[in-house]
């Protein structure tokens, strides 16, 4: 069943065709994508869904009782509200109906007629049918995994940072739990571990979703179509985003195919017709020639609209002995962020640095450059090494300069020529080149810090965040170029492709500072045995004495069973009912036993797998 479609649909901004007569369809349950460069219109067009603007011409249908839910921080209604007050109003209708439940309670005990027990019954009915046994917990779990806790609930949302109310929006769209879900780069300034939460969420999500990202990982764990926009037009794929990029090579090469094919068939009809079109005996078979060209549908080959990024960094010999070692070094400021990171380095390897926002990455490499001083320990390079540094910040700039006198005050002995060679390298051309550095996008940004690093030439280059900002087609780009990059690298990213693709070894830094090596798939591969191995001395544990401590088990169950029946109970005596606060924490204490008891009963059940 079709939740949205749109048909034929136009749109013309400023003269410019942006859409083409485009369609796309989007079924009950389907996890979709939208991609494209940065400027084709993909904003525009959820905007399009949204009716915040309106197309030239074409239709957008959506299902009648569909409910779309779309990511943005309009979402939050107050923030006045705390965080708690904002989640409890997606559920304001079975909240309505709990406290219906709570007079009725009250007159229980006054009356238990049957014609009262039964309004009761009937209620508590409805109220379990809404899901008023459940809310809570969803409310605890979403936060949770967003990264909130219990003692930031009574937090006004307008205390709480840009990111955290963007979190916050996020967890109340999932509780609203919409038809279909669009988001626009959900992936932006979130932890991997969130990321990684999110993609499981989303592929067993019982709505559809719509999602616009550059995230080449996040498309294949989530995604089984694809709409890609591209030269005004938009083309379907169906698959995950590795499926889409072999299915585009194989639709490009049979389009070559035909049209090449194509172009023979008209080369021979033009052949006969320009030797013969004058010719009395053969004018009629000249005509009839020139009318079959002229019937042809032409097969058009698209506009190769990829990024065309000539960089390449020039790296020293590349060397198997070691240059950098870090041998319990904590970092810090005035308290240590993370200590006793040991670490050593060869001339050849690429350190991704992984880990949530607020470990210590950015502080590490600052460190490692000599910016910020050590807590303890210490690093040293066995022998002077020039940093080529990315902030992603982009802060470098001095934004009121142009282009070219951005390249020309770094080189001043370069000659205009090869400034402004310097920068089609990068995209720059033509009249791009006198754009001053305030009116560029965030990839435009990228790109030109990326020349300057290359331009450097520097020994070893530390990289914070590469791949913001940048589109698809620019990160395919980067990818390569740190790929085939022969020189040492340390660089920060969450950007899972790039790390699987470019690091050779990996640090996560949490309470302390892990390192694997290996990219990031065999990072993955490298938990997963960790985790069989923890079982496994388990399995061990459990088997020297299952019995005792299954006995343990059981008597833990029916003890908290009887917590749980006692608190229910109370909830209905008039003291606790008629205190808010009392009710309230008497409610969550029960929930929270509640969550025990399942724990319990997977351990038991867990156990009676192992025996």
């Amino acid at each position: 069943m079709n939740l949205l479609r749109i048909n034929n649909l136009n749109k013309t901004f400023g003269g410019n065709v942006l859409f083409d007569n485009i369609s796309l369809e989007i079924n009950k349950d389907e996890k979709v994508a939208l991609i494209g460069r940065n400027g084709v219109g993909k904003t525009t067009l959820v905007k399009m869904i949204l009716n915040e603007i309106t197309p030239d011409s074409g239709e957008i249908f959506i299902f009648k009782q569909a409910k779309i839910g779309y990511l943005s921080q309009k979402i939050i209604e107050s923030e006045e509200n705390t965080m708690l007050e904002e989640c409890l109003s997606v559920f304001k209708d079975i909240v309505k109906v709990e406290e219906e439940l709570k007079v009725l309670a009250k007159n229980l005990e006054t009356d238990a007629s049957e014609t009262s027990l039964k309004r009761y019954s009937d209620k508590e009915h409805e109220y379990h049918v809404k899901g008023g046994y459940e809310y809570h917990t969803k409310i605890e779990m979403l936060l949770s995994k967003f990264g909130f806790n219990k003692s930031q609930y009574d937090r006004k949302i307008e205390s709480f940072s840009g990111g955290e109310k963007t979190r916050i929006a996020f967890a109340k769209l999932l509780m609203i739990e919409p038809d279909l879900l669009i988001l626009d780069e959900p992936t932006n300034h979130m932890d991997i571990e969130i990321i990684e939460w999110l993609e499981d969420y989303l592929k067993s999500y019982q709505g559809a979703v719509l999602v616009i990202t550059h995230d080449k990982y996040f498309i294949n764990k989530v995604v089984r179509k694809i709409y890609e926009i591209d030269n005004q037009t938009i083309e379907v794929y169906h698959g995950n985003y590795d499926d889409y990029e072999l299915e585009k090579v194989n639709r490009y090469e049979l389009l070559v195919k035909k049209y090449e094919k194509q172009k023979k068939q008209i080369d021979h009809l033009q052949s006969f017709v320009d030797r013969f079109r004058y010719k009395a005996k053969k004018a009629r078979s000249a005509q009839d020639r020139i009318k079959k060209i002229n019937l042809i549908e032409r097969i058009e080959l698209p506009n190769q609209t990829q990024s065309h990024l000539k960089i390449k960094f020039h790296a020293g010999r590349p060397t198997n002995v070691h240059i950098l070692e870090l041998e319990n070094l904590t970092i810090g400021y005035d308290e240590p962020l993370i200590s006793k990171i040991n670490l050593k380095m060869r001339g050849f390897e690429k350190v991704g640095i992984i880990g949530n926002n607020g470990t210590g990455k950015t502080t590490l490499i600052k460190t490692v450059m000599g910016e910020i001083k050590p807590l303890s320990g210490e690093y040293k390079f066995y022998k002077k090494l020039s940093f080529g540094y990315f902030d992603q910040n982009l802060s470098n700039f001095n934004p009121e300069l142009n282009l070219i006198e951005t390249i020309h005050n770094v080189y001043p002995q370069k000659t205009l020529y090869e400034v402004r060679s310097d920068l089609a390298r990068v995209e720059f051309s033509g009249e791009d080149v006198f754009k001053k550095v305030k009116v560029l996008s965030g990839g435009e940004l990228v790109k030109l810090q990326i020349l300057l690093l290359m331009l450097e030439k520097p020994d070893i280059l530390i990289l914070d965040e590469p791949t913001n900002h940048l589109d698809i087609d620019s990160k395919n780009i980067i990818e390569d170029i740190f790929e085939d990059y022969e020189g040492p690298m340390i660089f920060i990213s969450h950007d899972r492709y790039f790390i699987n693709k470019v690091a050779t070894k990996i640090v996560k830094l949490d309470e302390r500072a892990h390192v694997f090596s290996g990219n990031y798939e065999e990072y993955l591969e490298s938990l997963k045995k960790h985790a069989v191995m923890k079982k496994e001395v388990r399995v061990k544990q459990v088997k020297t004495n299952p019995l005792k401590e299954k006995n343990n088990l059981e008597k833990s169950i029916h003890a908290l069973e009887e917590e749980i029946a006692e608190l229910q109970k109370s909830l209905f005596q008039e003291e606790v009912y008629s205190d808010a606060s009392i009710y309230k924490e008497t409610e969550n204490l029960a929930k929270q036993k509640e969550k025990d008891l399942e724990d319990l009963y997977l351990k038991l059940e867990e156990l009676d797998i192992l025996e």
